[in-house]
């Protein structure tokens, strides 16, 4: 498999994956006991001819799912003003925010996305037709990988192949692509919540092309049929992969730091112990609340977008909470490169010149402090009632949005960010043209750089904080940027 391209795989280039899958990642998986192989290499018609073969195939891109997740959020993080990469072991471009071409991250990025979808591809044309005990559930959800990666890759670049060393499609035709899989998904699946889960995320890429007639239609729909819906990524601490994001956010080594006015939502994957991994709730109803509100905004009614902010908080202050020992985590005091402030008397100012507010800091220092573990967000109920305008509206809605997908990756996208295809792709594939434009990054002018998304001032004698953007302000302010706000542009 060429390890950059964004491409459907044959059998010829996945099957040395396809051995390393049935070999390494499953084994003890009850439908896959070839006994009678002495040599542990795996050739492709032994694994082909396995009874079960497509179920263990099918939990090896399940477990591809999950490394494609890490690598897409820890990076999307960085690369907004979510997190600054304060002491860890990962490279800071991303978070000044530069996503140029030859970047390690780019390249990690859209090949963990093209992995997992040639290992969907690869599942629904070669292996599935060989093994009769492939179910209709199974092959929904390798349909839902297949079409999450080409929305991830619709979300978080400017372009990428559509077929191994094939022409360029835009991040438009990934997200149709999403929506044609995701469509299949639904129709095949006769499991209600796995059925839920592929409505949510068509809603995710209808909204993202702005097609708001669509997005709002499966959001209802969605809502409809389970209005408190969560889809977890659950990871394996034994056999791994573990969840990344969790490790830079409670290891003493690793130390992403949450922009100030986000701390009280952090760690939001707290360490629950040496053998537990914190899930991801990566679909979850919230969002189809978002979807409606903005599309309510977009048409003007503000009354009915505040009612419906109103459900999206009451939800929201519906989930689980945690207690977490985050001792550990010391804010730049040994080792990081920014003091962060550790008080809950601490005062924040969104920007300057702004009301100074209480409430975003936790003291972690002295013990346990309570932290959201699906969403959370600052917003209340005075608050909602108190939009006035349809912009202050906006304002509200991307100000929730951002905290309840904090550490899920998806705010880059919120602020209009793109990735350009990897260098190594432009080297090998004919079809690409070096200097091209969608060998350029997506950052719109708005966006501050060196570092900016990320700064503040700390007066540690008076406790106060003053971020330096209010990037939802920003964002408003920027409305008819076509890079972003997709039900208004």
């Amino acid at each position: 498999m060429h390890a950059n391209s964004f491409a459907r795989a044959s059998a010829r280039v996945v099957a040395p994956l396809m051995a390393a899958v049935a070999v390494a990642l499953l084994v003890g998986c009850d439908s896959f006991k070839p006994t009678e192989v002495i040599n542990p290499n795996v050739t492709d018609e032994q694994f082909l001819n396995t009874p079960g073969a497509g179920a263990t195939w099918a939990r090896g891109t399940q477990r591809q799912f999950l490394s494609t997740l890490n690598e897409v959020i820890i990076n999307a993080e960085l690369a907004s003003d979510n997190y600054f990469n304060n002491y860890t072991t990962n490279a800071q471009k991303f978070d000044e925010p530069t996503l140029e071409y030859i970047d390690p991250q780019v390249t990690s990025i859209q090949s963990a996305l093209a992995r997992m979808r040639d290992m969907a591809s690869f599942g629904l044309d070669t292996v599935f037709p060989r093994d009769t005990l492939v179910t209709a559930n199974i092959r929904a959800e390798q349909f839902f990988y297949r079409g999450m990666a080409n929305l991830m890759a619709g979300e978080m670049f400017v372009a990428l192949p559509g077929s191994a060393n094939g022409p360029v499609v835009s991040w438009e035709e990934l997200l149709q692509s999403s929506i044609n899989d995701l469509t299949q998904a639904r129709s095949t699946s006769t499991d209600a919540a796995a059925r839920n889960s592929y409505t949510l995320a068509l809603a995710r890429a209808y909204y993202r092309l702005g097609n708001k007639q669509k997005a709002v239609e499966e959001s209802e729909a969605l809502l409809a049929a389970d209005p408190a819906f969560i889809r977890n990524a659950v990871f394996d601490p034994i056999n791994g992969p573990n969840n990344t994001m969790q490790g830079v956010l409670t290891s003493s080594v690793n130390n992403l730091q949450p922009l100030p006015r986000l701390d009280f939502l952090d760690p939001k994957y707290p360490n629950r112990g040496a053998n537990i991994q914190s899930p991801i709730a990566f679909l979850k109803a919230e969002e189809a609340h978002l979807i409606i509100a903005e599309a309510l905004l977009s048409d003007g009614d503000v009354p009915a977008a505040k009612a419906r902010l109103t459900e999206l908080l009451t939800l929201v202050r519906s989930r689980a909470t945690e207690l977490v020992d985050s001792r550990l985590q010391l804010r730049g005091r040994a080792g990081g490169k920014v003091v962060y402030p550790n008080s809950a008397d601490s005062k924040v100012a969104f920007a300057p010149g702004s009301p100074f507010v209480t409430g975003m800091i936790l003291t972690r220092s002295e013990g346990d402090v309570r932290v959201p573990v699906i969403s959370g967000t600052s917003v209340t109920p005075e608050r909602i009632n108190a939009i006035h305008s349809v912009d202050d509206g906006l304002y509200v809605l991307y100000l929730m949005r951002q905290e309840i997908f904090l550490a899920e990756g998806r705010r880059m996208a919120d602020l209009g960010m793109r990735m350009p295809i990897a260098r190594t792709e432009v080297l090998v594939n004919p079809n690409t043209q070096d200097g091209a434009p969608y060998t350029q990054e997506q950052v719109p002018s708005f966006i501050p750089k060196s570092f900016g998304l990320d700064k503040f001032d700390y007066d540690e004698g008076a406790k106060t904080v003053v971020i330096q953007h209010d990037m939802n302000r920003v964002l408003v302010e920027n409305k008819t940027s076509p890079a972003i706000f997709p039900f208004i542009n």
